[in-house]
């Protein structure tokens, strides 16, 4: 039977992000590998995510496309697979309701690549924000947004990259304050940007897509 992990990574091969499963290599991370990083930091990483980190290792890039509606901080920007840009509000068509966001997964590339570094250094030096061991891991960035998981309640959060880096304060203090919700969970986050799901910004939900988001970097 295959795993979560498995289905989310067959249905984003048919979006093209990468060869299936030429350029996937399995991931050596251990449910050890795991423990030592949640002991050392005392924090609990989201089972959805630990099976991520047990499944492969993504390659670098990897980008992914996810696709929204609603009234949220995102909503109004979509991406345009022809163009490859995001287009101006202008060119957007007024009876569009499904919008395109294009999502590079920076914090998540190479993390289960164990060969030159152990999966916390790993975590560490992919999530340079320095939050990493404070239960922030980056995960990547959308528009002017960075992307965190966000340890303590499994959600998924986002910062503006301008309140990110006031110098006030310490960056761990900007996204406590400035944080929202993206993903209830790492599990929406997968079901959106692998599998296809729609995220509604008025009530926070997913709904299940018709059709398949097909983008090539």
């Amino acid at each position: 039977m295959k795993s979560f992990s498995e289905i989310c990574f067959e249905a984003l091969h048919r979006t093209k992000p990468f060869d299936w499963p030429d350029q996937l290599e399995k991931s050596p991370v251990t449910d050890a590998d795991i423990q030592e990083v949640e002991h050392t930091w005392g924090i609990h990483f989201p089972e959805d995510f630990k099976e991520l980190l047990r499944s492969y290792i993504l390659p670098d890039p990897t980008v992914v496309y996810g696709k929204f509606t609603g009234d949220w901080a995102g909503g109004g920007i979509t991406w345009s697979c022809e163009l490859k840009r995001y287009l101006t509000w202008e060119e957007i068509p007024e009876d569009q309701e499904v919008l395109l966001l294009k999502f590079i997964l920076s914090g998540l590339e190479g993390m289960a690549d164990l060969r030159e570094h152990s999966l916390r250094e790993n975590m560490e030096r992919l999530s340079w924000t320095g939050t990493a061991p404070l239960g922030y891991l980056l995960l990547g960035e959308f528009t002017d947004y960075y992307l965190f998981l966000e340890c303590e309640t499994g959600a998924v959060v986002y910062v503006d990259h301008d309140f990110y880096s006031m110098s006030h304060q310490k960056e761990i203090d900007n996204i406590r304050e400035y944080k929202s919700m993206l993903f209830k969970n790492f599990h929406d986050l997968l079901r959106c940007l692998f599998l296809g799901a729609v995220y509604d910004g008025a009530t926070g939900e997913l709904e299940d897509a018709e059709g398949e988001t097909r983008c090539i970097p």
